[in-house]
């Protein structure tokens, strides 16, 4: 990992250095330490590396990224370049990425994720306002909560043959959305209440206009979408219990109180 910095950063003064008098674009990078640990008890280091021409952030190492970051006690090792991060390219290796991983990385478009990813964390690509798509590949297994809230440019979300569990509120906020896919038969939706109010449906202050659901006929996906969706309060567990307190009154559901109706389209093989 070291020596690919190394590489990368002579590369750059290469080619300063044969056309003198011209500013070239940096590399930069540097080691973080990640959740998971060696055989010795010791947690891997990975790497991030920042190539500031092609706009690009890579992660590389093996195993987890750190639990949690925010912008306050715990801020991104590449915090400095945040703004300028286009693209982001997760290497082999790394099986999950942390609470608020990317979040308010506000210029990313594209993310190419590893064959080894298996966890996005809740609230992972969080106000990524550039963002437009994404694919999410069947190796990932959970999807936590939040993980695109606030994402008001995307337009086409992806889930894999392979996704299994996905939380609540995932597309909060996404008032660009336009089609969701679901394309495993196996996929549960958290039935659990957001705590951002009156219901815990994943398309809250979406646009139901011009977004459509893609799922198969008879899936967990499509009862959520087709039936659940309507009934579920912000007083609602992770199986869709009503859990109506003195101290957590009944609030009436967010799509019926509004007259939404989210369209559904079954995918055929």
């Amino acid at each position: 990992m070291k020596n690919r910095i190394i590489s990368l950063l002579l590369t750059a003064i290469m080619i300063v250095t044969l056309i003198p008098g011209t500013a070239f674009a940096k590399t930069y990078g540097g080691e973080f330490e990640g959740k998971t640990l060696d055989p010795n008890g010791n947690p891997y280091m990975l790497t991030w590396i920042f190539d500031e021409a092609s706009e690009t952030l890579y992660i590389e190492g093996t195993g987890e990224m750190p639990a949690e970051y925010n912008a306050t006690s715990k801020p991104w090792p590449w915090v400095a370049h945040r703004d300028k991060i286009v693209n982001l390219v997760i290497e082999e290796g790394i099986t999950s990425i942390s609470k608020r991983g990317f979040a308010s990385h506000m210029g990313l478009k594209n993310i190419s994720f590893p064959s080894t990813l298996t966890a996005i964390g809740m609230r992972g690509f969080e106000n990524c306002k550039s963002l437009e798509s994404v694919t999410i590949p069947g190796t990932v297994k959970t999807v936590a909560a939040q993980a695109f809230l606030s994402c008001t440019a995307l337009k086409t979300a992806v889930f894999e043959d392979g996704v299994i569990n996905m939380n609540e509120y995932m597309f909060g906020g996404c008032k660009a959305l336009e089609d969701v896919y679901i394309y495993s038969k196996n996929t549960k939706i958290s039935r659990a209440h957001s705590n951002y109010t009156i219901s815990g449906i994943w398309f809250r202050d979406c646009n139901f206009d011009i977004l459509t659901a893609h799922c198969y006929e008879g899936t967990d996906a499509d009862k959520y979408f087709s039936e659940d969706i309507y009934v579920i309060t912000n007083r609602t567990d992770a199986n869709g219990n009503d859990t109506v307190t003195s101290n957590n009154p009944f609030e009436p559901n967010y799509m019926n109180t509004n007259g939404f109706v989210l369209k559904v389209e079954y995918i055929t093989d």
